[in-house]
């Protein structure tokens, strides 16, 4: 980890006093203000991480809170704005592109480079969101729960390495409505909107729209166009109804979509690094859709049934650059090959253009029982997913020198997944301080892997290479887990948790050869002790966990030359037979006066490759046991700080200030010409954020100047080499200093 001078003494001074009070430091999830008790302590969270309404510090598990007063504070649009924030969870960019389809959440480390299904599971009101949905923009959001380690005994699917809850506002009795509009650098404009209330007796409805838009802090020169611009439109309706006391039925409909540019590679790291050299670009888009239907039947006062029954689609579009330079503009027609092209291709330049839809369906049934001393569910899960898959890439004469001869690449593959699970979990209070837990999980995934590639070569090679891939897997997995914790205190308790993780195998996402086309299950073992405590009247939040993970075949997207000869890199899906996480993480929030709050998040985690060795050739093999985990940071740390101060009875001030550090990232350096050992970094980063606020309690005014990035620092998420020529290193630049105001008004 290296320090710049800016922040040396910020981080050696936060470090110290993590270290000097406990073997880890946590993130503040700020009690939301308007909340806040008359007194000095912190208000008491409620959450139902557990299919129940509990006290966050009541729940024995590593569980992260942020309410929707915070995702406003800190101007978080998605789950992609949690990182650093909540411990141990970040955004991975893919292995061979930067591009939000192939980005996956990791928790602890797990999902690092996932194979096609993703480790984390995102589930909002209940419904779990497919993998190239999980980005989708938050609307009236009441709270957001991470949970960190496998749920699989309280969730439908791909939970191995955790799971994120977003709950959504529900509409009741009393009629509510916001309005928040932020305008800032780059002619960034976002606005919301949001209106519920009973319409009838026993019948209620909401609805919630966003749109968002900004030119981007990245100017294309070449094409003469702003490169990381986008646009997004989201709408959502929620109706709710009780027809009978027992029964409450609530329909959510929403849809968003997006236009962008996407930076892919990014800009040279020796050059201008608001400039891209991009020569090659057409818009990006995403759409995303879905509904479904939450029924609540309460049999009687210790007996629940639910259903969550539904529906999404999603699809993309990219356009991506492959080398993002000027390159030769000579053209070559090739022959069509049928069906996957029906006329010849005119090849130019160097680009890739991948589309995927996805369509998701899924059924969820669970039976909850309360009582005095047992609490427990049972539940049973299916779904379907069907998602397709098609590339073009292409590569024109006079590109690179190392080429052979000028290309083409067409991929059309598609994917159906089915699965069913049964579920449970129960907890046992044989004493008031004592809580026992166990949970099992019985899950079948069916796989069907099919489609055709071909790579087309123009002169001197003047070849054909078809491809068809085929592949129909099935998998199948028994886990469990179980915890006991114990109430030192009324406001302290201690826990530790064994808890099996499992991931269905697959079929190749984009393979280069016939052969070897299906990937194994992925599984785990996760042991963890936490402490969670409230101190000093309540003042003081201090969270703890340590946890160990013993992972056996874990997929890892693998960039290798292509085995059958071809010019381009192909991306395969890897198995390290073993590998381990150590790591600690914690979260803290203190409150020393009614005025004054303090917070934090801390996580180290340390991910190894025990056993696994990366292959390009039969000669070009390197033994990669030992290795730290790609892809991701070891450690995210982050402090915040809120003072508010009455200017009179109506009116106050808020001041803001937020601190984060990312650790640096080692990638797979996939080109043409790279060798399997090859690795580049990005370097750690740190970043601080401020805002002040003028609140107007009776008017429901809020208005808010802010400043991101306070010091302008050049960081960056994501580096690459040239994949043709390799030599000349990009990036992806994090967003320069940025400057604007949000005005919401609630009523």
């Amino acid at each position: 980890m290296i320090l710049n001078n800016r922040s040396a003494l910020l981080q050696y001074g936060l470090m110290s006093a993590i270290l000097l009070a406990s073997p880890a430091f946590a993130q503040t999830v700020s009690p939301n203000p308007a909340e806040t008790q008359a007194g000095e302590s912190v208000t008491e969270i409620i959450v139902t991480a557990r299919k129940r309404a509990e006290v966050l510090q009541d729940v024995p598990l590593s569980i992260s809170a942020v309410s929707g007063t915070i995702l406003e504070q800190q101007n978080i649009q998605d789950v992609n704005g949690l990182y650093a924030q909540v411990p141990g969870l970040f955004t991975a960019p893919g292995s061979v592109n930067n591009t939000n389809d192939l980005a996956y959440l990791t928790m602890r480390g797990i999902g690092f480079n996932a194979g096609l299904e993703p480790a984390v599971g995102v589930f909002i009101d209940g419904m779990y969101q497919p993998q190239i949905g999980f980005d989708t923009a938050f609307l009236d959001v009441e709270r957001i729960e991470v949970l960190r380690g496998p749920q699989g005994t309280l969730f439908g699917r791909n939970t191995q390495g955790g799971a994120v809850n977003i709950v959504s506002h529900k509409p009741g009795d009393q009629a509510r409505g916001r309005l928040g509009l932020d305008v800032g650098s780059f002619r960034t404009v976002r606005a919301k909107a949001a209106l519920d209330g009973q319409i009838a007796d026993g019948l209620y409805a909401g609805i919630s729209a966003g749109f968002a838009r900004s030119d981007g802090y990245i100017d294309n020169d070449i094409l003469d166009q702003h490169q990381n611009k986008y646009e997004q439109r989201a709408v959502r309706g929620v109706l709710r109804w009780l027809p009978a006391e027992p029964l409450e039925l609530t329909l959510i409909a929403d849809s968003s979509h997006s236009d962008y540019n996407e930076m892919v590679r990014g800009v040279r790291l020796a050059g201008d690094h608001k400039r891209s050299q991009i020569d090659q670009d057409e818009p990006d888009a995403k759409t995303n859709h879905g509904v479904q239907l939450n029924a609540v039947y309460t049999i009687n006062d210790a007996l629940t049934l639910t259903s969550i029954t539904g529906y999404r689609y999603s699809d993309s579009d990219n356009y991506a650059d492959m080398d993002s330079r000027i390159t030769a503009m000579g053209t070559e027609t090739l022959p069509a090959y049928a069906p996957l092209t029906t006329l010849p291709v005119v090849v130019r330049g160097a680009f890739l253009a991948a589309q995927v839809d996805q369509t998701f369906k899924s059924q969820e049934l669970r039976l909850e029982g309360t009582g005095e001393k047992l609490n427990w569910l049972a539940g049973a899960y299916y779904f379907t997913q069907a998602q397709n898959q098609t590339r073009q890439r292409e590569v024109g004469p006079r590109v690179a020198v190392t080429l052979p001869a000028s290309l083409y690449i067409y991929d059309d593959y598609r994917d159906e997944r089915e699965g069913h699970a049964v579920f449970g979990q129960a907890s046992y209070r044989p004493v008031a301080r004592l809580e026992l837990t166990a949970g099992l999980r019985y899950s079948r995934e069916d796989v069907d892997g099919t489609g055709q590639r071909v790579s087309v070569f123009g002169a001197p090679v003047n070849r054909t290479q078809p491809l068809l891939r085929d592949g129909h897997p099935s998998f199948d997995n028994i886990s469990w887990m179980g915890s006991a914790s114990w109430k030192l205190t009324q406001d302290m308790q201690v826990y530790a948790t064994y808890a099996q993780g499992w991931k269905a195998g697959g079929v190749e996402r984009y393979p280069g050869q016939a052969t070897n086309l299906n990937y194994k299950e992925e599984t785990s073992d996760n042991y963890e002790i936490g402490l969670k405590s409230t101190l000093f009247d309540r003042r003081l939040t201090l969270n703890l966990a340590a946890y160990h993970i013993d992972i056996r075949n874990q997929q890892m997207n693998n960039v290798i030359p292509d085995p059958r000869g071809g010019p381009v890199p192909i991306t395969v899906i890897d198995t390290a037979s073993r590998s381990h996480v150590n790591g600690v993480e914690g979260e803290i929030g203190l409150r020393p006066s009614r005025n004054l709050e303090f917070g934090g998040a801390f996580s180290y985690s340390d991910g190894v490759l025990d056993d696994f060795v990366r292959a390009f050739s039969a000669t070009d093999i390197f033994d990669m046991s030992g290795k730290a985990f790609e892809n991701v940071p070891k450690l995210t740390l982050a402090a915040t700080m809120l003072y508010r101060h009455e200017l009179s009875a109506r009116m106050g001030l808020e001041a803001f200030a937020e601190y984060r550090f990312v650790d640096d990232i080692t990638f797979q350096d996939n080109t043409r010409r790279s060798f399997a050992r090859d690795q580049l970094t990005a370097p750690d980063y740190d970043r601080v954020n401020v805002s002040l606020t003028l609140a107007m309690k009776e008017e429901g005014l809020r208005v808010t100047g802010y400043v991101n990035n306070l010091f302008d620092s050049f960081d960056y998420s994501y580096v690459s080499s040239d994949p043709l020529l390799g030599g000349d290193v990009f990036v992806v630049p994090l967003a320069p200093r940025e400057v604007g105001v949000r005005v919401s008004k609630s009523f």
